[in-house]
């Protein structure tokens, strides 16, 4: 062989190895990096809402039950770098396990902070049993839930972020988790000082923001003003039936805020607890707390359907039918849902059998109480 042949047919060799190695890196290409989870930041304005400045009308201030109501619950002082901070931690997904629910997710403020699904669903994917409520006027609320379980906000708003089914947040890495976005220490420094986060100060943020949002700019208010001189023949006509001695509607629904502090059974089952949900007597396990649920505000009534404590009626007429024709009979019915309205519980259920104008005439005046300025807010809206 002589020289030059050995030349080319290294030549040759040197040629297949260099295509070879070409067609592997084709063949297996270098994996990309996952792509690091962008976090939404929350766009605040250059100076707070006054939230230390929103406070309810005179006319509240000075009804002596709601004054009383009011003192049962526990001082907050609010701030608007406090409430600031809990408009945040209210609507950053960021809460939970998953970053993909926030509080607002189930408490959506078109809806006055309710849902509009019988159950909301969390993290985990499966619908709660109960409805959820609106949030307003939290200020004369002291029992929480609708099996009224827990005695002060400040010691509420923390248990749906830690709940396996809503939010699955573990509370002890919670504080951790915040303080590794970069916009949560200015948030707690301005409102407590210094950037120092812990569960505490989170609970305080997502209290001030909550006792903020007041609802009583509803038409109702303004026809208390005025006279209902804008009511409708048929919202006057709801009013009449609503406050009329025979409904007892405002007996359970009382005062400004429509509404009682009182828990009652209603009569929606003959037993509760077999129906699924007892209620206050799946604490107490006492017959006479079979179903008995807490009495919500009527206040943005129009805006949160599905109502009752199990979303179980899609609208408002469906109410009132059941109030006029379907009350059950209950070992322990409120005696205000009885022919007489008075003396012992569980009495047989009246009938009001309300005629078809005073039945859509009830549902027009509650739309009346629907407070569309707390629905559009900027400062109780998502910054994110």
């Amino acid at each position: 062989m002589t020289r030059w042949t050995e030349v080319f047919i290294m030549a040759l060799l040197g040629a297949a190895v260099s295509i070879g190695a070409g067609c592997s890196k084709v063949d297996a290409p270098e994996p990309e990096p996952p792509a690091l989870e962008e976090v939404a930041q929350p766009d605040l304005p250059a100076t707070p809402f006054g939230y230390s400045e929103m406070e309810f009308p005179q006319n509240w201030l000075n009804d002596p039950a709601l004054a009383l109501f009011g003192g049962f619950s526990e001082a907050v002082d609010i701030t608007d770098a406090g409430a600031t901070l809990g408009r945040v931690l209210f609507h950053d997904v960021q809460l939970s396990s998953d970053n993909a629910v926030s509080c607002g997710s189930c408490h959506q403020q078109q809806h006055a902070f309710a849902d509009i699904t019988p159950g909301s669903t969390g993290i985990s994917g499966t619908p709660l049993e109960r409805n959820t409520p609106g949030l307003f006027n939290l200020r004369y609320q002291r029992r929480l839930f609708w099996d009224l379980r827990v005695e002060g906000l400040a010691n509420q708003v923390l248990q749906p972020i830690g709940h396996p089914d809503e939010m699955g947040m573990d509370l002890e890495e919670l504080e951790s988790k915040l303080t590794s976005l970069p916009y949560y220490p200015p948030l707690f420094e301005a409102a407590f000082g210094d950037p120092a986060i812990d569960l505490d100060r989170i609970a305080s943020g997502l209290v001030q923001f909550l006792r903020s949002i007041r609802s009583y700019q509803s038409r109702y208010d303004a026809g208390i003003a005025n006279g209902f001189a804008d009511f409708t023949a048929s919202e006057l006509t709801g009013k009449d039936v609503f406050f009329g001695g025979d409904t007892r509607c405002n007996q359970c629904h009382s005062g400004l805020n429509f509404f009682s502090t009182q828990p009652f059974i209603n009569g929606l089952e003959m037993d509760y607890a077999s129906a699924g949900d007892a209620g206050i007597g799946a604490l107490s396990g006492a017959p006479s707390d079979d179903g008995r649920f807490k009495t919500v505000s009527l206040r943005n009534v129009g805006l949160t359907a599905p109502y009752m404590h199990d979303g179980r009626f899609a609208d408002l007429r469906a109410v009132v039918d059941f109030y006029s024709d379907d009350i059950v009979h209950h070992p322990y019915l409120d005696e205000r849902f009885s022919e007489n309205g008075v003396g012992l519980p569980g009495q047989e259920p009246y009938r009001l059998e309300l005629t078809e104008l005073e039945r859509s005439g009830l549902v027009d005046f509650l739309h009346t109480l629907s407070d569309t300025v707390i629905t559009a807010a900027p400062a109780f809206s998502s910054p994110f």
